[in-house]
């Protein structure tokens, strides 16, 4: 640590002069120390040394610089005076005088300057005191990690304590942009080394129309090596006071989570005056318990149904039309796997009294084993499910599927996998006090396939090589038609309907090969095609056998560019009827553009969306973002950002406009305090 001076050996040189040291005055020091000046005298009897001009003293790692150097053996007290320096490989100390005990290790430092290496962290102050081993109080000074005589920020403080490897607390805070006082702190906690520390984090403000002028403040802490919290206080001055919970842990190799709770009492909406509540809770988690048992939950629950249109920053958030948490455990025996799951959904549009909830679901399955050295294989599903709400029809259900399979190539060309299975239902407990029923019902499936291959040998002047394959495919599905009417209705598996179709596919890769520095085969599928259709031959499509026509591509010509496609065509008007189309252009720089389109003309989507990221104006970053709904000739949703960054700070101001708000965000983010970007009740950040 600086200023650590426990001597043992002093040797004076300079031209001509060399003074002799008392060593049984010494200090313990394992360590000898060097001290060079251009003048040096010693008292015996008060073992006061005295050294002037250029004075140097070397002890260990440590440097001492000064004009003026006083050092009592006996008492191990220390004055340097003019321009005193005091380096050491992880801090450097610099004064106009410093008074020091070498003994006790505590001093002052007047006119000081204090700079730690590993966290970058400058301090200046007026008086540094050094209070112990590794505590420091600075009076009238300022701290910041930006290098330069007028820093891009700093903060100013009337006192700073500062633990080395811990943190630093400041008391009347003014923050400054370069010389210019910008807010006020009346106490803050900054981390005063390069591991996690807990302190304040740096807060977001901003206004909405909903939520009006919005304050987000944030209190990080290390609660071990393996786990830490994040507490969260809003003022919307529209809304209320929000207070929330953010907790993160890691247990082993193979348990971690995340948990997230937030709270308000809502004083008005929409500038109405209520007395209602709100909050949410949010829970991930995946981890093996004793016994190989794997546990996961994801949990999502809020108690209003217009929690996420107050709070929702995003657009995967304020448009969420339900909200659902699910739990299961899991555990599996080679190819025999047990799995019991909660699942519980909240309906944010319609009555949650009627949504249906698995409470729970039991399943138990059989992979696919071969039979000997035949080329048939079996296997087996089973699930029990218990189906609850709090209005509308409820019961139980027990779901026994076996299946038999078998996959023949004849010739090597040609694979071919049929598939029969038969699904037993059982239904009790019905909530309509009929008896219990049951269903039984058989699948079959047939698959044919084949594959084409050839390898180009640097095609159009490639300089690797090219696979192109063509893979066709055809599959055929048969469910013969059976009166369900007598079941009750809670998925998709109590009412299945008759089919007897044919779906043939014709699927082309076009796959690079080249290789790298170290001769290490690189293989990319920059190119993926397939092109399907049904043929219907029930009786009901009589006459309109031929389905829609499927397009699907996917390109991937380098790692920056990607550009994919879902389309479906309708053959007897030649209209599309879905179409789904996605492109991305990302550089090294993050320069980026992403643009999607949805259109289905049975559900009336005609979506627009871009997303524009630009870095090449350095040290400004750019950001738009917009949502379209072309149907209704309606912005859904615009985003615009700029932001500047600095070598140890950045300030970013956002807007945000949708059709019942509009919000203007303004965050600070300096190196090694952090940042709060939104408001701790949007869960986005999970």
């Amino acid at each position: 640590m600086l200023l650590r001076f426990f001597i043992l050996i002093v040797c004076f040189s300079h031209a001509s002069l060399a003074l002799a040291v008392d060593w049984n005055q010494a200090g313990q020091s394992d360590l000898p120390v060097q001290l060079e000046a251009d003048q040096l005298s010693y008292d015996k009897n008060t073992g006061l040394y005295h050294a002037s001009g250029d004075v140097k003293l070397v002890q260990g790692d440590l440097d001492v610089r000064s004009q003026i150097l006083e050092w009592n053996q006996i008492s191990g007290d220390l004055m340097a005076e003019g321009d005193v320096r005091l380096i050491s490989p992880d801090e450097e100390l610099f004064g106009s005088k410093v008074q020091y005990n070498l003994q006790q290790e505590t001093g002052t430092i007047e006119d000081g300057y204090f700079y730690l290496r590993g966290q970058n962290l400058h301090i200046y102050g007026q008086t540094i005191e050094r209070r112990g081993k590794l505590d420091y109080l600075v009076k009238k000074g300022t701290f910041t990690t930006c290098d330069g005589d007028v820093p891009s920020w700093k903060f100013g403080a009337s006192h700073l304590d500062v633990t080395l490897g811990g943190y630093a607390r400041a008391r009347n805070t003014i923050f400054y942009l370069k010389n210019v006082p910008t807010l006020y702190f009346p106490y803050m906690i900054y981390p005063a080394k390069t591991d996690r520390e807990s302190g304040l984090l740096i807060p977001g403000i901003g206004y909405s129309d909903k939520r009006g002028f919005q304050y987000s403040s944030a209190y990080y802490q290390v609660l071990g090596i393996n786990q830490d919290a994040t507490f969260y206080l809003d003022y919307l001055s529209e809304m209320g006071m929000g207070k929330g919970m953010e907790y993160r842990y890691v247990f082993g190799r193979n348990t971690a989570g995340e948990a997230r709770v937030y709270h308000m009492n809502v004083d008005k909406v929409d500038g109405v005056a209520v007395d209602e509540e709100r909050y949410a809770i949010e829970w991930e988690h995946d981890g093996t318990l004793p016994g190989g048992v794997r546990m996961v939950a994801d949990v999502e629950y809020v108690n209003d149904d217009e929690y996420f249109e107050d709070f929702g920053t995003v657009a995967e958030e304020y448009n969420k039309e339900s909200v659902e948490s699910l739990f299961y455990l899991s555990k599996s025996w080679g190819k025999y796997s047990l799995l019991g799951q909660l699942r519980y959904t909240k309906d944010l549009e319609g009555d949650n009294s009627t949504t249906l909830q698995l409470l729970p679901r039991i399943t138990f399955d059989v992979g696919r084993q071969r039979i000997g050295h035949s080329a048939f294989y079996y296997g087996l599903g089973t699930e029990y499910s218990n189906f609850w709400r709090q209005e509308g029809e409820t019961g139980e259900r027990l779901m026994i599927k076996p299946l038999l399979a078998a996959s023949f190539q004849p010739w090597n060309v040609i694979g071919v996998t049929p598939e029969v299975s038969y699904r037993e239902r059982v239904y009790w407990n019905l909530s309509d006090d009929s008896d219990s029923e049951n269903e039984g019902i058989v699948e079959f499936t047939t698959t044919i396939n084949s594959r084409i291959q050839k390898v180009y040998n640097r095609p159009f002047g490639f300089s690797g090589k090219l696979r192109h394959s063509v893979e066709p495919e055809i599959v055929y599905s048969y469910i013969p038609e059976e009166d369900q009417d007598h079941l009750p209705y809670f998925d998709q598996y109590d009412n299945i309907e008759e089919e007897n179709q044919l779906e043939y596919a014709l699927v082309q890769r076009f796959t690079t090969r080249t290789e790298e520095d170290g001769g290490q085969p690189v293989y990319r599928q920059f190119l993926y095609l397939r092109l399907s259709q049904t043929y219907d031959l029930t009786n009901e499509a009589s006459g309109q056998r031929f389905q829609d026509l499927r397009l699907q591509m996917t390109l991937l010509p380098q790692d920056w560019i990607s550009l994919s496609s879902d389309m479906t065509l309708d053959v007897d008007t030649g209209d599309w009827t879905e179409v789904a189309v996605a492109g991305k252009i990302q550089d090294k720089e993050d320069n980026s553009l992403r643009i999607e389109y949805s259109y289905d003309s049975e559900d009336e989507i005609d979506y627009g969306l871009i997303d524009l990221s630009i870095s090449f104006l350095k040290p400004v970053y750019l950001i738009y973002q917009q949502r379209y709904e072309f149907s209704t000739d309606e912005q859904l949703e615009q985003v615009a950002g700029i932001e500047y960054r600095q070598q140890c700070w950045s300030a970013q101001l956002s807007y945000r406009e949708r059709e019942d708000d509009r919000s203007v965000m303004l965050v600070f983010t300096m190196l090694g305090i952090g940042s709060v970007g939104n408001i701790g009740g949007s869960l986005g950040g999970i």
